[in-house]
């Protein structure tokens, strides 16, 4: 193509020779104007075609993407209202394809929100009636009856496992609620139900390792079927129930009308609530253990006191035949001793016993303020999420705040689990000092205690710790001024008695002295007559000079709730190691302190009559 007068025109040219001589050369030009106005036209119509195609195409699919998204919205608008914890709506569209499938999980999503938060209910109600009473056994039918209610089943029970006579793990039927179907407490088949023999082998790991067992009838095994179908159930739950870290038993739920799956907030939810039974079946054992420790106590007292008396009348008995007089001296000797005794033990033991409450209380306050519903919260949230588990943690607020929230968590029940801990060993040893005060007391009359050697600071620091809860609640400063000293042979029990009335006298004299700072000074060196010193100071409430010998008779007091006993068991105790009890005290609000005398060597016969008088 070349141009030829300014126009486009198609030029071929052919070399053209006769004879083999070339003459020249033949040209052809062609105009393409015709050409070009056909080829520009094509592709005007064929731009316009696109346009018109493209607008049709864009409006067309503008009215379809607003069909579609139509309900995806009013989706999103429910899923809104449910997050916002509006469990009463649901979505009524009626499609058969993705978003109608998508609709229908929304409102079995919703409907298992409901339920779990009906369930979490009758848990909480269930944890204000066993509060309420002291044996759970007479709530647990309305608990079995608000659960059974919340989880929309037709059964509620409770197994206890035990073991038989051929040493094989067993479960019965102990409580029941049902509604609707027949209730199966009689049923003799339910009561010493072997694990093993019966098909529920498996149960035994499942359960043991605290899992949950779920799901339709009609999926477990033959042996299963056989002893659940005619029941008439159709689907269970059993949730373990585990009492100090051993596996009690089951609560369990039937629905008798449907196959149900249950879902992973009901079974959260359930676990709560087999968690607070196990945790109030602690809780009256406990209690249970404590009165019974009580009764003992008492009894252990009364049968003492009984043995007291019969030695006395036989020894009156035997001294009446002797001289009539001496027998009258020796019986009233006797009897005030055995007067002093009692009241000895009395004193003594409710020392210890304040301190025991003091224990149990912060242990129950601890149980009470516990964080542990927390987790069932965060579980809840994290069941919530579905299967998007990452994008939940990664796009919602809620779930970025959960491992910081967890580990703030974990720290804060690991306090807990310290601070009941501590508070148990305490109590322990507490309980212990109890039995060895009675102990002791129990040998009164022989011919000497027992004696070990110990450390004299050992023996203040276990006093103290004995008192340690109730001088750190009434802000009394103890301040120790131990100097070195070779340990002593004593009777322990007995020095640890009078430790324990000095620090808790001085407890009270600071705490009723009305001075801001309590202080209390604990000092242990030699004396300057080769003796051992044990000194118990104060900044209360101080002793008129009067007084300071007149503490230590029986039953003198100036304290309104004091019975006049524990100085003077005290000044008793002293003289019988061979040591003795002083008190000084320049006046009153100038505090008072107590020195215990102890011989550092070992006395033959700390019991006999010179040892006493020394």
């Amino acid at each position: 193509m070349v141009p030829l007068f300014n126009r486009r025109t198609f030029h071929y040219a052919q070399p053209f020779d006769y004879s083999g001589i070339e003459w020249g050369w033949i040209h052809v030009g062609l105009s393409l104007k015709g050409y070009d106005q056909s080829v520009t036209a094509l592709y005007r119509n064929t731009i316009l075609l696109a346009l018109g195609c493209a607008a049709l195409s864009l409006i067309v699919s503008l009215l379809y993407a607003g069909k579609l998204v139509r309900p995806i919205l009013r989706l999103r608008e429910l899923v809104r209202q449910i997050a916002g914890g509006d469990l009463s709506v649901r979505t009524d569209l009626n499609r058969h394809d993705e978003l109608g499938s998508l609709a229908e999980s929304v409102n079995v999503m919703t409907e298992a929100l409901l339920r779990r938060d009906h369930i979490l209910e009758s848990v909480r109600f269930a944890a204000q009636k066993f509060m309420q009473t002291s044996r759970w056994q007479n709530t647990i039918d309305s608990v079995l009856e608000k659960i059974g209610q919340a989880a929309d089943a037709d059964r509620a029970y409770i197994f206890k496992n035990h073991l038989d006579e051929a040493g094989r793990l067993c479960t019965s039927l102990r409580f029941e609620w049902v509604q609707g179907v027949d209730p199966q407490l009689s049923n003799p088949d339910l009561q010493n139900l072997p694990y093993i023999d019966t098909g529920f082998a498996h149960w035994i790991s499942v359960l043991g390792n605290n899992d949950i067992i779920s799901g339709p009838v009609s999926k477990m095994s033959p042996a299963e079927r056989t002893v659940l179908e005619p029941q008439g159930i159709r689907s269970l739950i059993v949730i373990p129930v585990f009492v100090e870290g051993i596996w009690w038993g089951i609560l369990g739920l039937d629905d008798c009308v449907r196959d149900r799956e249950w879902t992973e907030p009901e079974k959260d939810s359930l676990r709560a609530g087999a968690d607070m039974l196990g945790a109030t079946i602690v809780r009256q054992r406990t209690q249970e253990a404590l009165l019974e420790a009580k009764a003992t106590l008492e009894q252990r007292v009364q049968e003492r006191t009984k043995e007291l008396e019969t030695q006395v009348n036989a020894k009156e008995e035997a001294l009446t035949e002797l001289a009539a007089v001496q027998g009258s001296l020796v019986e009233v000797s006797r009897a005030a001793g055995m007067a002093e005794v009692a009241t000895g033990v009395l004193h003594n033991v409710g020392n210890v016993l304040n301190s025991v409450n003091v224990s149990c209380t912060l242990i129950r306050d601890q149980l009470r303020e516990s964080r542990v519903d927390k987790v069932a919260r965060v579980a809840g949230m994290i069941a919530e999420s579905g299967d998007d588990l990452g994008r939940f943690f990664v796009e919602d607020p809620r779930g970025a705040k959960i491992p910081a929230y967890l580990t703030a968590l974990a720290t804060a029940l690991q306090e807990e689990h310290h601070l009941m801990s501590t508070e148990s060993e305490a109590l322990h040893d507490r309980i212990e000092h109890i039995k060895e005060i009675v102990t002791m007391q129990q040998t009164y009359g022989r011919v000497s205690g027992v004696f070990e050697t110990i450390s004299p600071d050992q023996l203040m620091e276990d006093a103290l710790k004995l008192n340690a809860d109730e001088l750190t609640r009434n802000e009394v400063t103890v301040q120790r001024q131990y100097k070195a000293v070779p340990p002593i042979t004593v009777d322990k029990h007995k020095v640890l008695q009078i430790l324990l009335n000095l620090i808790n006298n001085a407890k009270h004299a600071c705490t009723d002295g009305g001075s801001r700072t309590r202080n209390m000074t604990l000092r242990i060196f030699n004396s300057n007559h080769g003796r051992l010193a044990i000194q118990v100071s104060d900044n209360g409430m101080g002793i008129v000079p009067e007084n300071l010998t007149r503490i230590f008779h029986h039953g003198f007091t100036t304290r309104k709730s004091g019975h006049g006993f524990g100085l003077h068991s005290g000044a008793l105790a002293a003289r019988e190691l061979g040591g003795s009890l002083i008190a000084e005290s320049d006046g009153p609000g100038l505090g008072a302190t107590f020195t215990l005398e102890l011989p550092c060597h070992l006395i033959s016969n700390p019991d006999s009559p010179s040892a006493i008088s020394s």
